[in-house]
């Protein structure tokens, strides 16, 4: 990997042990820091990270490892379906598969394969099925040896209230859901690897600016967990990742709180993954804490994975569906998700996976947010989240792209 940096002794270490190790780093990269203004604004930003890394208290790690271990933990979020060229999405799994990864993470809206009404499957701008671009993504990552998690989202318009604003809703009726996702489970038998059911309803804006409601994602979740368990037995049916937040209101409410009120409504059995999004946001990948009232850390799955634990579900295995840090330039006027330079982004997410391999056995899959957008799509790099890609959309490679695909060529052991 280029530019790797040295990697701070471990949280098992005597504290005293982290401690100088940790304060021998910070004054190493103190004197490089001076080199140039870039060395420095990766270094003050590392300064801090690692400060918190060695001075907060940290408590001992649920360590359970459920069975079935995955060989190659890396996966990338992907927007194969917004590419119109063929050609680009070919030269991107080809350089995906060229990078070590095993997974991708790629939406299938039904607003897209149902457009009009239930049971037409003609595209109403261009003719032709609706199912043809999924095809090619699905025989394309087949081809390049790429394992599919496929998110099942996004209601059309004819399936939702007749108030409800957009397709990011559920459905008025849940069968139609039910039976989108059998057609979706049947019709790529054999060549999936795992269906995400919905994204984020702990959040009202993922939710059809409803309040969230846990007993209806838990309906929801129950009938399309048996619809594709009876289409494709061997595919993985993946809980949503709910969106890591502290807030408890009408717009977004807790996911540690939700999970819960998940579990009380009785769906522990119906899903074989729980997914978390682990963003690192405003600390490094080595942050201990897990204080819920502090803010929300690269830790925070520890906190699910005891939630799971209690609620007698240690055996299940938990994926990250999104991890990422946000490589914005100073001068952007909004950064919501932190900022960390380029370099960094690229440390930080290989060391992620480090430490998900040495301290989280239970943390089997980690899916980096994101590849790339389609070049005539948002958003733009004036907005926050564009700069969480891989890859720009002329294909142009960040460091985080060469970090990870110099990891894997190592191994993930």
């Amino acid at each position: 990997m280029r530019d790797r940096v040295v990697i701070i002794t471990p949280p098992s270490a005597p504290r005293w042990g982290w401690a100088c190790a940790g304060l021998a780093s910070l004054a190493l990269l103190g004197l490089l820091a001076a080199a140039s203004g870039t060395a420095w604004d990766s270094a003050s930003i590392d300064l801090r990270h690692r400060w918190v890394a060695i001075t907060a208290p940290r408590g001992a790690a649920p360590m359970a490892a459920p069975a079935n271990p995955v060989a190659n933990p890396l996966g990338v979020n992907v927007f194969l379906e917004q590419e119109v060229e063929p050609a680009k999405v070919e030269a991107s799994l080809s350089l995906l598969q060229q990078a070590g990864v095993g997974w991708l993470r790629q939406e299938l809206p039904w607003e897209q394969v149902e457009p009009v009404t239930k049971g037409q499957f003609t595209d109403p701008k261009f003719g032709g099925s609706t199912w043809a671009k999924f095809d090619a993504i699905v025989d394309g990552a087949n081809a390049h040896r790429l394992q599919l998690i496929v998110r099942l989202d996004t209601s059309p318009r004819w399936a939702l209230p007749a108030d409800a604003p957009d397709g990011l809703g559920p459905p008025l009726h849940d069968e139609d859901y039910w039976d989108f996702v059998g057609q979706v489970a049947s019709r790529y038998r054999g060549r999936v690897a795992a269906y995400q059911v919905w994204n984020e309803p702990n959040l009202t804006s993922e939710w059809g600016h409803q309040p969230p409601d846990a007993a209806a994602y838990a309906r929801l979740l129950l009938g399309a967990s048996q619809r594709i368990r009876q289409a494709d037995p061997e595919a993985r049916v993946m809980l949503a990742a709910m969106a890591p937040t502290l807030t408890a209101n009408q717009d977004a409410l807790d996911e540690l709180l939700y999970l819960q009120q998940l579990y009380d409504a009785g769906v522990r059995g119906s899903f074989d993954v729980l997914a978390v999004q682990a963003y690192g946001l405003r600390g490094g990948p080595d942050d201990p804490r897990v204080d819920p009232t502090l803010d929300v850390t690269f830790s925070r799955p520890e906190l699910v994975r005891q939630l799971m634990e209690r609620n007698g579900d240690a055996a299940t295995p938990m994926w990250a569906t999104e991890l990422g840090w946000n490589a914005n330039p100073p001068s952007l006027a909004v950064q919501r998700f932190g900022r960390v330079t380029p370099t960094l982004q690229a440390r930080y997410t290989v060391r992620a996976f480090d430490r998900a391999r040495q301290q989280w056995p239970w943390l089997q899959v980690l899916c980096v947010w994101f590849w790339k957008r389609a070049d005539y799509l948002s958003p733009t790099p004036d907005q926050d989240w564009y700069w969480f890609r891989l890859a720009d959309p002329d294909f142009s490679l960040e460091p985080v792209y060469y970090a990870l695909r110099d990891a894997s060529a190592t191994g993930w052991r």
